[in-house]
């Protein structure tokens, strides 16, 4: 397989990480000779790859608020609900309007947009999450292969919410995207930055790197470029402040470190000090993407 981003065959292999979440097993992240893209060597396939997510500590598809770990992420989930709603009605100029959020785990973003006024319908791989979206806050919510049945040009915003780097097949996801998006619409994709100040400062302990579920590494570079490829245009770059101390704290607690939240939280503090001026250096970044017009492709 070529590339992802660039089509180039020449590859190097970067460094092994651990899975600590489930399995215990190692994996290589593989560096692009051309582009310098990175990504996780050789995954478990699509219908193998579910098990690496059984876990109760998989906190994305859980609600657990036993440790104070769990207890903080939820308060954090709470105010960034407010932040990305803001973020969609800036980015689109809109109050309202149709959204689809693929990768919507347990469903709180879209249930927080829906009562804001927005239409929205989620895409989630996980049956328990997508079963208990639905229960509790009455919002559709599709399998991903239903996807093909929504409608072209139907959405005003699609949402990428620390997804993107899990599917296997991103161009085919990119595509769907052109298609569902209005021609003046917007996607909106979250990822871990492997350029940030906590990936320099861990190397291959950093927690984002979540191997093999992250299976692509993207960095502002790299995302613009494989963007541009399925045409889309970049935007503006944003950060999600509060990613670097959870991450850092996870971090130290992959490696056996006593007291991981504490440290995760002074590392943190401490690491945005550092590179408070250098650009796009947040441990995770959101990315605006357009639709390019006929006329630029």
């Amino acid at each position: 397989m070529g590339c992802l981003v660039c089509g180039e065959t020449e590859f190097t292999d970067l460094f092994a990480t651990k899975d600590h979440l489930v399995s215990g097993e190692s994996f290589f992240v593989r560096r692009c000779t051309a582009c310098s893209f990175t990504f996780t060597a050789d995954p478990p396939a699509e219908e193998e790859i579910g098990r690496y997510y059984l876990s109760e500590e998989y906190i994305s598809h859980s609600d657990k608020k036993q440790t104070l770990t769990e207890r903080l992420y939820h308060l954090a989930r709470r105010y960034m609900l407010g932040r990305k709603h803001r973020m969609v009605t800036a980015v689109t100029h809109r109050e309202s309007g149709t959204l689809l959020d693929i990768g919507s785990g347990t469903g709180y973003f879209a249930s927080f947009m829906n009562k804001k006024g927005w239409e929205v319908t989620g895409i989630e791989l996980n049956a328990q999450a997508r079963n208990d979206s639905v229960t509790r806050f009455g919002i559709s919510v599709l399998p991903p292969a239903e996807i093909k049945a929504i409608p072209d040009r139907s959405a005003d915003c699609i949402t990428f919410w620390h997804v993107l780097e899990h599917l296997h097949d991103p161009v085919m996801w990119m595509r769907e995207v052109k298609r569902i998006l209005k021609d003046d619409g917007k996607c909106i994709i979250a990822l871990p930055n492997p350029d940030s100040a906590d990936a320099r400062w861990f190397g291959d302990r950093w927690a984002a790197l979540d191997v093999p579920r992250h299976l692509w590494h993207f960095t502002p570079a790299t995302l613009s470029r494989f963007a541009g490829n399925q045409g889309f245009k970049s935007g503006r770059i944003r950060a999600l402040p509060l990613d670097i101390f959870y991450i850092s704290a996870m971090s130290y607690r992959n490696i056996g470190c006593r007291l991981p939240l504490f440290r995760g939280i002074l590392t943190g503090t401490l690491l945005t000090i550092a590179s408070i001026l250098r650009k796009n250096s947040a441990s995770s970044l959101i990315y605006e993407l357009s639709k390019q017009a006929a006329r630029d492709l």
